[in-house]
């Protein structure tokens, strides 16, 4: 397809990324492929540094993925910028969406070098988390942006971040919240045959979470808060670095908590379904996945009060400050005996996650990329 044909119906997409391991960014990347219209945009992926298990599972759906094994090194990788170029003339790309810094870097250099029409880049994280961003990268983003068509974050929150960090005019960045199938998390299975499947014992009331095990997701802080509840199991799912300590620090609560590691995402609404309570304790986050399945599983919500929890849950769950323990055990104590509560925020928690369904996150970007095109004179309404 010719790029200056304004009458053409298939725009070609390649989103870049560093690598697509199994992750937040990662599958959201995947969910939002697979919904766009492919009679219009024809999607296609770059990984700078390495492939992973969502790379293979793009292309078992038909996307091609082009892994250039770039970014080995720590200084700044021009042959990434030059293969990316290549890439960008080859495919004849119209949109450009880059994922994180180093391909959001990487990306819009290339794609400025290209002529690409449309350049979108997603920032999915908060600039605090938890260190203040660094000024070369606060620079780099500020200069691109020149160049960018419109900046996309996660979440009003990290929205605010883009430009209060780096500069960027309002009327640059724009929202667009990631989703997730809802009919996915609307499992049928009972409470007792989830828990059979994924080797949970017993009966009794579970307060649950997910997420990797790193200082980021507070898991101490739930650990103490369940140990000065009784008759309260903690199932816990999700693999990382400090699960030794954490395992040491659930001594204190012996067989009343369980680490079931990491388990794949088709597990998740599984896990989820075995659950009575979900509790997030995490100390900074861009727009937490994790909890918008919680919401969609119709599970009452505990969490820590910080901006992007705030906005998703909006009074569909109970929040507690950072870090506070007795604030944690008093809101769980407080879901455990009053039932009517439970009842209230089941019913709030799935009407709040209707607005982070997967479709209108399909539907927000392709809004943005044919408002792009056409003010680049690419796309004429047929």
């Amino acid at each position: 397809m010719n790029r200056q044909n304004p009458e053409a119906k298939q725009f070609n997409i390649l989103h870049v990324v560093s690598q697509l391991p199994v992750g937040g960014v990662e599958n959201m990347l995947l969910k939002v492929i697979s919904g766009y219209d492919r009679k219009r945009f024809r999607a296609s992926v770059c990984c700078l540094r390495t492939g992973g298990e969502i790379a293979d599972k793009l292309r078992r759906r038909g996307y091609e993925v082009v892994v250039l094994n770039k970014m080995k090194g720590h200084g700044f990788d021009i042959g990434a910028v030059a293969d990316l170029y290549r890439l960008i003339k080859k495919k004849n790309i119209h949109i450009l969406r880059t994922h994180q810094y180093h391909a959001n870097l990487y990306g819009r250099i290339a794609g400025i070098l290209a002529g690409v029409p449309v350049m979108i880049p997603s920032f999915h994280n908060l600039y605090i988390s938890p260190h203040r961003p660094k000024m070369h990268r606060r620079v780099f983003n500020c200069l691109l942006g020149l160049f960018t068509d419109v900046m996309v974050g996660v979440s009003e929150a990290v929205s605010s971040d883009i430009i209060r960090y780096d500069w960027i005019p309002r009327k640059k960045v724009r929202t667009i919240y990631n989703g997730i199938l809802l009919e996915d998390y609307q499992e049928k299975l009972s409470k007792i045959e989830a828990r059979k499947r994924l080797g949970i014992s017993g009966s009794g009331v579970i307060v649950g979470t997910v997420g990797r095990l790193t200082d980021q997701k507070g898991h101490k802080f739930l650990i103490e808060a369940i140990a000065k509840i009784n008759d309260v199991r903690l199932v816990i799912a999700g693999d990382g670095p400090l699960r030794h300590n954490l395992e040491r620090l659930a001594e204190k609560i012996k067989d009343r908590c369980l680490f079931l590691g990491t388990i794949s995402p088709e597990k998740i609404p599984i896990f989820l379904k075995s659950l009575d309570i979900f509790c997030f304790p995490s100390l900074w986050e861009g727009l937490p996945v994790a909890l918008i399945e919680a919401l969609a599983a119709g599970l009452p919500v505990v969490a820590t009060d910080i901006p992007p929890i705030r906005e998703v849950l909006t009074g569909a769950g109970i929040l507690v400050p950072i870090g506070d323990t007795d604030a944690l055990a008093q809101a769980l104590k407080q879901l455990l005996d009053d039932s009517a509560l439970m009842a209230d925020l089941r019913s709030k928690a799935i009407k709040r996650a209707e607005i982070f369904s997967i479709e209108n996150t399909v539907k927000s970007y392709e809004e943005l990329f044919i408002q792009g095109l056409k003010r680049k004179g690419l796309f004429h309404e047929i």
